[in-house]
Protein backbone atom coordinates (compact mmCIF):
# COMPACT_ATOMS: atom_id res chain seq x y z
CA UNK A 1 0.00 0.00 0.00
CA UNK A 2 1.83 3.32 -1.06
CA UNK A 3 1.40 5.92 1.12
CA UNK A 4 2.34 9.85 0.45
CA UNK A 5 2.94 12.00 3.35
CA UNK A 6 3.12 15.98 2.93
CA UNK A 7 3.72 18.76 5.39
CA UNK A 8 4.30 16.75 8.21
CA UNK A 9 6.30 18.76 10.54
CA UNK A 10 9.72 18.91 9.50
CA UNK A 11 8.56 15.99 6.62
CA UNK A 12 7.78 17.84 3.06
CA UNK A 13 7.38 15.23 1.27
CA UNK A 14 7.37 11.72 1.85
CA UNK A 15 6.58 8.16 0.08
CA UNK A 16 5.97 5.21 1.32
CA UNK A 17 5.30 1.93 0.36
CA UNK A 18 3.61 -0.08 3.76
CA UNK A 19 4.80 -3.33 3.79
CA UNK A 20 4.04 -6.37 6.38
CA UNK A 21 7.19 -5.05 7.87
CA UNK A 22 8.20 -1.77 7.64
CA UNK A 23 10.75 0.10 8.74
CA UNK A 24 11.76 3.79 9.41
CA UNK A 25 15.71 4.77 9.77
CA UNK A 26 17.31 8.42 10.36
CA UNK A 27 18.35 10.89 12.63
CA UNK A 28 17.33 12.63 15.69
CA UNK A 29 13.77 14.74 15.15
CA UNK A 30 13.77 13.66 11.25
CA UNK A 31 9.95 12.51 11.80
CA UNK A 32 10.17 8.86 12.03
CA UNK A 33 7.36 8.72 14.92
CA UNK A 34 5.40 11.66 13.53
CA UNK A 35 5.03 9.52 10.38
CA UNK A 36 4.15 6.57 12.29
CA UNK A 37 1.79 8.02 14.89
CA UNK A 38 -0.02 9.75 11.87
CA UNK A 39 -0.23 6.27 10.23
CA UNK A 40 -1.43 4.93 13.59
CA UNK A 41 -4.33 7.92 13.23
CA UNK A 42 -5.73 6.66 9.98
CA UNK A 43 -6.01 3.18 10.44
CA UNK A 44 -6.35 2.62 13.99
CA UNK A 45 -10.24 2.90 15.50
CA UNK A 46 -9.38 6.72 16.67
CA UNK A 47 -9.84 6.96 12.71
CA UNK A 48 -12.76 5.14 12.31
CA UNK A 49 -14.39 6.54 15.05
CA UNK A 50 -14.13 9.69 13.80
CA UNK A 51 -14.79 9.57 10.41
CA UNK A 52 -18.04 7.42 11.72
CA UNK A 53 -19.23 10.55 13.73
CA UNK A 54 -18.66 13.20 10.62
CA UNK A 55 -19.66 11.32 8.29
CA UNK A 56 -23.16 10.40 9.89
CA UNK A 57 -23.04 14.66 10.88
CA UNK A 58 -22.87 14.82 7.17
CA UNK A 59 -19.53 16.69 7.57
CA UNK A 60 -17.49 14.53 5.06
CA UNK A 61 -16.37 14.93 1.57
CA UNK A 62 -17.12 11.57 0.01
CA UNK A 63 -20.88 10.45 -0.75
CA UNK A 64 -21.96 6.17 -0.85
CA UNK A 65 -24.42 6.17 -3.57
CA UNK A 66 -24.68 2.03 -3.01
CA UNK A 67 -25.03 2.50 1.16
CA UNK A 68 -27.48 4.73 0.43
CA UNK A 69 -29.55 2.68 -1.46
CA UNK A 70 -29.56 -0.27 0.78
CA UNK A 71 -30.29 2.28 3.76
CA UNK A 72 -33.70 3.21 1.57
CA UNK A 73 -34.25 -0.54 1.06
CA UNK A 74 -34.27 -1.37 4.34
CA UNK A 75 -36.49 1.48 5.84
CA UNK A 76 -39.23 0.79 2.82
CA UNK A 77 -38.78 -3.40 3.14
CA UNK A 78 -37.24 -4.17 6.29
CA UNK A 79 -34.28 -6.14 4.91
CA UNK A 80 -31.24 -5.35 2.59
CA UNK A 81 -28.37 -6.66 1.67
CA UNK A 82 -25.23 -4.95 0.03
CA UNK A 83 -22.15 -6.98 -1.52
CA UNK A 84 -19.53 -6.17 0.55
CA UNK A 85 -17.22 -7.28 -2.00
CA UNK A 86 -17.91 -5.12 -4.64
CA UNK A 87 -18.47 -2.22 -2.19
CA UNK A 88 -15.03 -2.08 -0.87
CA UNK A 89 -13.40 -2.33 -4.75
CA UNK A 90 -15.55 0.19 -5.56
CA UNK A 91 -14.95 2.79 -2.47
CA UNK A 92 -12.11 1.30 0.04
CA UNK A 93 -9.83 4.07 -1.49
CA UNK A 94 -12.43 6.80 -1.70
CA UNK A 95 -12.95 5.86 2.22
CA UNK A 96 -9.46 5.37 3.51
CA UNK A 97 -8.66 9.39 1.90
CA UNK A 98 -11.64 10.51 3.41
CA UNK A 99 -10.36 9.62 6.32
CA UNK A 100 -6.97 11.18 5.96
CA UNK A 101 -8.40 14.11 4.72
CA UNK A 102 -9.98 14.55 8.13
CA UNK A 103 -6.99 13.49 10.35
CA UNK A 104 -5.22 17.03 9.92
CA UNK A 105 -8.30 18.52 11.94
CA UNK A 106 -7.86 16.01 15.41
CA UNK A 107 -3.74 15.57 14.80
CA UNK A 108 -3.32 18.27 17.68
CA UNK A 109 -5.67 16.66 19.49
CA UNK A 110 -4.33 13.14 18.34
CA UNK A 111 -0.92 14.30 19.82
CA UNK A 112 -1.96 16.00 22.96
CA UNK A 113 0.23 19.36 21.73
CA UNK A 114 -1.57 23.17 21.31
CA UNK A 115 1.49 24.10 19.83
CA UNK A 116 2.26 21.92 16.68
CA UNK A 117 0.52 22.98 13.49
CA UNK A 118 -1.13 20.68 11.08
CA UNK A 119 -3.03 22.63 8.86
CA UNK A 120 -1.18 21.38 5.90
CA UNK A 121 -1.01 17.63 6.83
CA UNK A 122 -1.93 15.75 3.36
CA UNK A 123 -1.79 12.11 3.33
CA UNK A 124 -2.80 10.42 -0.03
CA UNK A 125 -3.54 6.21 -0.41
CA UNK A 126 -3.30 4.38 -3.41
CA UNK A 127 -4.54 0.98 -2.86
CA UNK A 128 -3.56 -0.58 -6.43
CA UNK A 129 -1.27 -3.11 -5.66
CA UNK A 130 -2.88 -4.23 -2.62
CA UNK A 131 -6.33 -4.28 -3.74
CA UNK A 132 -6.78 -7.83 -4.22
CA UNK A 133 -5.46 -8.95 -0.71
CA UNK A 134 -7.65 -6.61 0.52
CA UNK A 135 -10.93 -7.36 -0.82
CA UNK A 136 -9.82 -11.81 0.30
CA UNK A 137 -9.82 -9.83 3.79
CA UNK A 138 -13.67 -8.23 3.00
CA UNK A 139 -14.58 -11.76 2.01
CA UNK A 140 -13.31 -13.65 5.08
CA UNK A 141 -14.81 -11.38 7.30
CA UNK A 142 -17.73 -12.04 9.63
CA UNK A 143 -20.59 -10.07 11.24
CA UNK A 144 -22.93 -10.67 13.71
CA UNK A 145 -24.76 -8.11 15.53
CA UNK A 146 -27.74 -6.21 16.46
CA UNK A 147 -29.73 -3.37 18.39
CA UNK A 148 -32.63 -3.08 20.46
CA UNK A 149 -33.14 -6.53 21.32
CA UNK A 150 -33.11 -8.50 18.08
CA UNK A 151 -35.01 -5.56 15.86
CA UNK A 152 -32.30 -5.26 13.30
CA UNK A 153 -29.70 -7.58 12.92
CA UNK A 154 -26.50 -7.21 10.39
CA UNK A 155 -25.35 -10.91 9.36
CA UNK A 156 -22.31 -11.76 6.98
CA UNK A 157 -20.34 -14.81 7.02
CA UNK A 158 -16.96 -15.92 6.32
CA UNK A 159 -16.32 -16.24 3.00
CA UNK A 160 -19.26 -14.80 2.20
CA UNK A 161 -19.81 -11.77 0.22
CA UNK A 162 -23.32 -9.97 1.18
CA UNK A 163 -23.49 -8.39 4.70
CA UNK A 164 -27.73 -8.84 5.18
CA UNK A 165 -29.90 -6.42 7.22
CA UNK A 166 -32.88 -7.59 8.27
CA UNK A 167 -35.77 -7.32 10.86
CA UNK A 168 -38.97 -9.39 11.68
CA UNK A 169 -42.69 -8.11 10.03
CA UNK A 170 -42.86 -4.03 10.83
CA UNK A 171 -41.48 -4.00 13.99
CA UNK A 172 -38.44 -1.87 12.38
CA UNK A 173 -40.58 0.74 12.12
CA UNK A 174 -40.30 1.27 16.38
CA UNK A 175 -36.82 2.31 15.62
CA UNK A 176 -35.88 5.76 14.64
CA UNK A 177 -34.39 6.09 11.35
CA UNK A 178 -31.43 7.99 12.68
CA UNK A 179 -30.43 4.67 14.78
CA UNK A 180 -31.41 2.84 12.07
CA UNK A 181 -28.40 4.06 9.80
CA UNK A 182 -26.13 4.66 12.25
CA UNK A 183 -25.94 0.80 12.57
CA UNK A 184 -26.16 0.22 9.18
CA UNK A 185 -23.37 2.82 8.24
CA UNK A 186 -21.60 1.76 11.45
CA UNK A 187 -21.28 -2.45 10.33
CA UNK A 188 -19.62 -1.40 6.65
CA UNK A 189 -17.33 1.47 7.86
CA UNK A 190 -15.89 -1.32 10.32
CA UNK A 191 -15.48 -4.33 7.68
CA UNK A 192 -14.00 -1.34 5.23
CA UNK A 193 -11.64 0.06 8.17
CA UNK A 194 -10.20 -3.31 9.77
CA UNK A 195 -9.86 -4.97 6.47
CA UNK A 196 -6.82 -2.61 6.33
CA UNK A 197 -5.79 -3.49 9.62
CA UNK A 198 -7.92 -5.71 12.24
CA UNK A 199 -6.40 -3.51 15.14
CA UNK A 200 -3.24 -1.31 15.52
CA UNK A 201 -1.49 -1.96 18.69
CA UNK A 202 1.22 0.79 19.48
CA UNK A 203 4.16 0.57 21.70
CA UNK A 204 5.95 4.24 22.13
CA UNK A 205 9.56 5.00 24.46
CA UNK A 206 7.42 5.76 27.12
CA UNK A 207 6.28 2.21 27.58
CA UNK A 208 9.34 1.16 29.92
CA UNK A 209 7.88 3.50 32.44
CA UNK A 210 4.31 2.30 32.26
CA UNK A 211 4.81 -1.06 32.02
CA UNK A 212 5.66 -0.65 35.94
CA UNK A 213 2.61 0.82 37.04
CA UNK A 214 0.27 -1.05 39.30
CA UNK A 215 -2.74 -1.23 36.68
CA UNK A 216 -5.10 -2.93 38.92
CA UNK A 217 -7.12 0.46 40.00
CA UNK A 218 -8.29 1.26 36.51
CA UNK A 219 -12.05 0.16 35.16
CA UNK A 220 -12.76 -2.79 37.41
CA UNK A 221 -15.54 -4.10 35.28
CA UNK A 222 -14.77 -5.97 31.88
CA UNK A 223 -14.06 -3.81 29.13
CA UNK A 224 -13.35 -4.01 25.61
CA UNK A 225 -10.39 -1.97 24.09
CA UNK A 226 -12.66 0.22 21.87
CA UNK A 227 -14.57 0.79 25.21
CA UNK A 228 -11.90 2.16 27.31
CA UNK A 229 -9.53 5.29 26.69
CA UNK A 230 -10.86 6.94 23.62
CA UNK A 231 -10.31 10.44 22.67
CA UNK A 232 -12.70 12.26 24.66
CA UNK A 233 -11.68 9.83 27.79
CA UNK A 234 -9.36 11.00 30.67
CA UNK A 235 -7.34 8.56 31.72
CA UNK A 236 -6.28 9.03 35.30
CA UNK A 237 -3.40 10.42 34.62
CA UNK A 238 -4.55 13.12 32.49
CA UNK A 239 -7.09 13.67 35.67
CA UNK A 240 -3.39 14.87 37.09
CA UNK A 241 -2.80 17.28 34.55
CA UNK A 242 -0.66 14.80 32.27
CA UNK A 243 -1.81 14.83 28.29
CA UNK A 244 -1.29 11.61 26.69
CA UNK A 245 -0.75 11.35 23.03
CA UNK A 246 -3.31 8.88 21.54
CA UNK A 247 -0.78 6.11 21.06
CA UNK A 248 0.39 6.17 24.25
CA UNK A 249 -3.38 5.72 26.00
CA UNK A 250 -3.66 2.85 23.01
CA UNK A 251 -0.33 1.37 24.91
CA UNK A 252 -1.99 1.70 28.17
CA UNK A 253 -5.69 0.06 26.53
CA UNK A 254 -3.69 -2.69 26.02
CA UNK A 255 -1.62 -3.10 29.67
CA UNK A 256 -5.01 -2.82 30.95
CA UNK A 257 -6.85 -5.38 29.32
CA UNK A 258 -3.99 -7.61 30.19
CA UNK A 259 -4.14 -7.38 33.67
CA UNK A 260 -8.29 -8.71 33.95
CA UNK A 261 -8.37 -11.82 34.85
CA UNK A 262 -11.46 -12.23 32.94
CA UNK A 263 -10.35 -10.96 29.74
CA UNK A 264 -7.21 -13.63 29.85
CA UNK A 265 -9.77 -16.06 30.44
CA UNK A 266 -11.71 -15.44 27.62
CA UNK A 267 -8.48 -15.39 25.82
CA UNK A 268 -8.13 -18.99 26.16
CA UNK A 269 -11.88 -19.71 25.05
CA UNK A 270 -10.93 -17.97 22.05
CA UNK A 271 -7.66 -19.70 21.34
CA UNK A 272 -9.49 -23.24 22.05
CA UNK A 273 -11.83 -22.39 19.11
CA UNK A 274 -8.84 -20.62 17.01
CA UNK A 275 -5.36 -22.45 16.47
CA UNK A 276 -3.99 -19.67 14.90
CA UNK A 277 -4.55 -17.26 18.23
CA UNK A 278 -2.34 -20.16 19.82
CA UNK A 279 0.71 -19.73 17.51
CA UNK A 280 0.68 -15.99 19.35
CA UNK A 281 1.13 -17.62 22.73
CA UNK A 282 3.63 -19.85 21.21
CA UNK A 283 5.76 -16.63 20.04
CA UNK A 284 5.15 -15.00 23.72
CA UNK A 285 6.87 -18.09 25.19
CA UNK A 286 9.48 -18.20 22.53
CA UNK A 287 10.30 -14.52 23.64
CA UNK A 288 10.42 -15.05 27.49
CA UNK A 289 12.54 -18.47 26.89
CA UNK A 290 15.17 -17.27 24.23
CA UNK A 291 15.76 -13.42 24.96
CA UNK A 292 14.01 -12.39 27.94
CA UNK A 293 15.40 -15.93 29.38
CA UNK A 294 12.76 -15.89 32.12
CA UNK A 295 8.47 -15.48 32.46
CA UNK A 296 6.47 -12.54 32.56
CA UNK A 297 3.04 -13.54 34.27
CA UNK A 298 -0.04 -12.14 37.05
CA UNK A 299 -0.50 -12.99 40.34
CA UNK A 300 -2.95 -12.34 42.77
CA UNK A 301 -1.72 -10.21 45.37
CA UNK A 302 -3.40 -8.37 48.19
CA UNK A 303 -6.81 -8.93 45.91
CA UNK A 304 -4.87 -7.25 43.12
CA UNK A 305 -3.33 -8.27 39.97
CA UNK A 306 0.00 -7.87 40.46
CA UNK A 307 2.14 -8.21 36.98
CA UNK A 308 5.57 -10.25 37.93
CA UNK A 309 9.02 -11.73 36.05
CA UNK A 310 10.13 -14.88 36.85
CA UNK A 311 14.20 -15.15 35.96
CA UNK A 312 14.42 -18.42 37.94
CA UNK A 313 12.14 -20.79 39.55
CA UNK A 314 12.06 -19.88 43.21
CA UNK A 315 12.60 -15.84 42.19
CA UNK A 316 10.04 -13.40 41.15
CA UNK A 317 10.12 -10.08 40.47
CA UNK A 318 8.33 -6.36 40.91
CA UNK A 319 8.50 -4.83 37.41
CA UNK A 320 9.79 -1.81 38.80
CA UNK A 321 13.07 -3.58 39.93
CA UNK A 322 13.20 -5.92 36.86
CA UNK A 323 16.11 -5.12 34.19
CA UNK A 324 15.40 -2.37 31.55
CA UNK A 325 14.91 -5.20 29.31
CA UNK A 326 12.12 -6.91 30.62
CA UNK A 327 10.45 -3.44 31.03
CA UNK A 328 11.33 -3.35 27.06
CA UNK A 329 9.78 -6.04 26.10
CA UNK A 330 7.34 -7.78 28.79
CA UNK A 331 4.14 -5.54 26.69
CA UNK A 332 5.46 -7.23 23.81
CA UNK A 333 4.74 -10.41 25.96
CA UNK A 334 1.57 -9.33 27.03
CA UNK A 335 0.42 -8.30 23.50
CA UNK A 336 1.39 -12.03 21.42
CA UNK A 337 -0.23 -13.89 24.47
CA UNK A 338 -3.57 -11.99 25.46
CA UNK A 339 -4.16 -9.55 22.44
CA UNK A 340 -2.98 -9.70 18.95
CA UNK A 341 -4.82 -11.65 15.74
CA UNK A 342 -3.48 -12.32 12.73
CA UNK A 343 -3.98 -8.72 9.83
CA UNK A 344 -2.97 -6.63 12.93
CA UNK A 345 -0.15 -3.93 12.97
CA UNK A 346 2.35 -3.48 15.78
CA UNK A 347 4.25 0.09 15.91
CA UNK A 348 6.80 -0.02 17.66
CA UNK A 349 9.19 2.97 18.62
CA UNK A 350 12.84 1.76 18.86
CA UNK A 351 12.49 -1.90 19.49
CA UNK A 352 16.41 -1.82 19.97
CA UNK A 353 15.13 0.50 23.82
CA UNK A 354 17.62 -0.60 26.48
CA UNK A 355 18.98 -4.04 24.27
CA UNK A 356 22.26 -5.59 24.62
CA UNK A 357 23.35 -5.54 20.82
CA UNK A 358 23.01 -9.37 20.62
CA UNK A 359 19.73 -8.91 22.17
CA UNK A 360 18.97 -6.74 19.51
CA UNK A 361 20.15 -8.58 16.42
CA UNK A 362 17.67 -11.48 17.98
CA UNK A 363 15.01 -8.82 18.32
CA UNK A 364 15.50 -8.61 14.58
CA UNK A 365 15.04 -12.20 14.16
CA UNK A 366 11.26 -12.08 16.16
CA UNK A 367 9.82 -9.32 14.45
CA UNK A 368 10.51 -11.41 11.45
CA UNK A 369 8.99 -13.91 13.04
CA UNK A 370 6.05 -11.86 13.87
CA UNK A 371 5.50 -11.01 10.44
CA UNK A 372 5.94 -14.81 9.24
CA UNK A 373 3.09 -15.32 11.81
CA UNK A 374 1.03 -13.12 10.08
CA UNK A 375 1.03 -9.69 11.52
CA UNK A 376 2.25 -6.11 10.21
CA UNK A 377 5.00 -4.33 11.75
CA UNK A 378 6.35 -1.52 11.73
CA UNK A 379 9.40 -0.04 13.67
CA UNK A 380 11.13 3.10 13.75
CA UNK A 381 14.95 2.53 14.93
CA UNK A 382 18.47 3.90 15.56
CA UNK A 383 20.34 0.77 15.64
CA UNK A 384 22.69 -0.80 12.73
CA UNK A 385 22.55 -4.01 14.25
CA UNK A 386 18.61 -4.32 13.29
CA UNK A 387 19.17 -2.89 9.87
CA UNK A 388 22.17 -5.06 9.12
CA UNK A 389 20.87 -8.10 10.40
CA UNK A 390 17.78 -7.34 8.47
CA UNK A 391 19.66 -7.82 5.18
CA UNK A 392 20.98 -10.85 6.45
CA UNK A 393 17.13 -12.22 7.26
CA UNK A 394 16.62 -11.04 3.30
CA UNK A 395 19.03 -13.01 1.86
CA UNK A 396 18.46 -16.10 3.82
CA UNK A 397 15.40 -15.91 2.46
CA UNK A 398 16.36 -16.83 -0.75
CA UNK A 399 18.45 -19.69 0.18
CA UNK A 400 17.63 -23.21 -1.74
CA UNK A 401 17.74 -25.17 1.85
CA UNK A 402 17.03 -22.76 5.07
CA UNK A 403 17.57 -25.43 7.44
CA UNK A 404 21.45 -26.09 6.60
CA UNK A 405 22.03 -22.18 7.60
CA UNK A 406 19.72 -21.43 10.58
CA UNK A 407 22.64 -22.28 13.36
CA UNK A 408 24.15 -19.52 11.76
CA UNK A 409 21.40 -16.74 13.19
CA UNK A 410 20.99 -15.83 16.85
CA UNK A 411 17.53 -18.19 17.25
CA UNK A 412 18.26 -20.82 14.85
CA UNK A 413 14.49 -19.88 13.07
CA UNK A 414 13.90 -20.55 9.86
CA UNK A 415 10.55 -18.23 10.19
CA UNK A 416 13.00 -15.42 10.99
CA UNK A 417 14.09 -15.86 7.17
CA UNK A 418 11.55 -13.47 5.56
CA UNK A 419 11.12 -12.58 1.58
CA UNK A 420 12.32 -8.75 0.64
CA UNK A 421 8.81 -8.50 -0.96
CA UNK A 422 7.77 -8.32 2.86
CA UNK A 423 10.18 -5.51 3.92
CA UNK A 424 10.43 -1.83 3.60
CA UNK A 425 13.23 0.59 4.57
CA UNK A 426 13.25 3.87 4.21
CA UNK A 427 15.64 6.74 5.64
CA UNK A 428 13.77 9.93 6.74
CA UNK A 429 16.79 13.33 6.49
CA UNK A 430 16.03 16.15 4.22
CA UNK A 431 12.41 16.40 4.63
CA UNK A 432 11.82 13.07 2.68
CA UNK A 433 11.74 9.81 2.96
CA UNK A 434 13.63 7.65 0.59
CA UNK A 435 13.65 3.31 -0.04
CA UNK A 436 16.90 2.14 0.64
CA UNK A 437 16.85 -1.53 -0.14
CA UNK A 438 18.14 -2.13 -3.44
CA UNK A 439 17.16 -4.84 -5.93
CA UNK A 440 20.02 -7.23 -4.16
CA UNK A 441 18.60 -6.95 -1.24
CA UNK A 442 21.55 -4.96 0.41
CA UNK A 443 20.54 -1.75 2.53
CA UNK A 444 22.55 1.53 2.30
CA UNK A 445 22.12 3.01 5.65
CA UNK A 446 24.61 5.83 5.60
CA UNK A 447 22.86 8.07 8.30
CA UNK A 448 25.06 4.80 10.36
CA UNK A 449 28.10 4.96 8.37
CA UNK A 450 28.88 8.44 8.54
CA UNK A 451 29.20 8.42 12.46
CA UNK A 452 31.25 5.38 12.14
CA UNK A 453 33.30 7.20 9.62
CA UNK A 454 33.91 11.22 12.02
CA UNK A 455 35.00 8.47 14.37
CA UNK A 456 37.69 6.96 12.68
CA UNK A 457 38.24 9.89 11.56
CA UNK A 458 38.63 11.65 15.17
CA UNK A 459 40.34 8.36 16.11
CA UNK A 460 42.86 8.66 13.07
CA UNK A 461 43.48 12.73 13.61
CA UNK A 462 44.60 11.82 17.24
CA UNK A 463 47.24 9.34 16.76
CA UNK A 464 48.90 11.78 14.53
CA UNK A 465 48.68 14.31 16.56
CA UNK A 466 50.49 12.20 19.37
CA UNK A 467 53.15 11.75 16.69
Amino acid sequence: MKVEIRNLGVIEKAEIDLKPLTVFIGGNGEGKTWAAYTLSAIFGQHGYRHYLKAYLDGNTKEGYPTLDSALQQLFEEGNAQIDAIQFANEYAETYINDVARLTPNRMRSFMATDRANFNDLHVHLNLAETKAEFLERIKAASVQRKISLGLLNALKETGDGILYFYSEGDILKKLPRKAIKQFVVREIFQILHRAFYDYIYTFPTERTAFITFPFSPFPRREVRTEELLTDTDQSEFEQRGTPLVEPVKNFLNMIILSYQKEHRQRREEEINKNPQLGEYVKLADFLEKEILRGTVGFETAELREELLFQPEENTKLEMPIVSSMVKELAPLVLCLRYLVERNELLIIDEPEMNLHPAAQVEIAEFLAMLVNAGLHVLITTHSPYIVDHLANLMQAAKHEDPDSIKEMFYLERTDAFIPQEKVSVYLFEDGTAKNIISEEGTINWETFGRVSDDLSRIYANLLKIQD
